[in-house]
């Protein structure tokens, strides 16, 4: 019994410390991630956007995330900049992991 709980704070203590570490960035690191990330989603052409849509959603919420810095509303800031980060991350990642997908019909 000691052991599991034992376990249980490690594990709990390890998920907290990511969580933390993950929030320490600062916006403007945050932001200028986010746009490295998607050029680089960019060059391959994996970007996220909809037909009708005038800027991929990584652009949408960097300028919303703009718009509410210079507002002053810092929490939005980077709640949208963190937004645009992980989508841009999103979309490195269908790339890297459907570079070698085929069709079920083919050989």
């Amino acid at each position: 019994m000691k052991k599991l709980l034992i376990g249980a704070t490690l594990i709990a203590s390890a998920v907290f410390a990511g969580t933390a570490s993950a929030s320490a960035m600062s916006y403007d690191e945050t932001v200028a991630q986010a746009k490295a990330v998607h050029a680089d989603a960019s060059k391959d052409g994996f970007i996220w956007q909809q037909k009708k849509m005038k800027m991929p959603y990584v652009n949408d919420y960097l300028a919303k995330a703009d718009e509410a810095h210079k507002k002053g509303d810092s929490a939005a800031a980077m709640k949208f900049a963190q937004e645009a980060l992980k989508t841009a991350k999103a979309e490195v990642y269908q790339r890297d992991h459907n570079a070698n997908l085929k069709a079920g019909w083919e050989k």
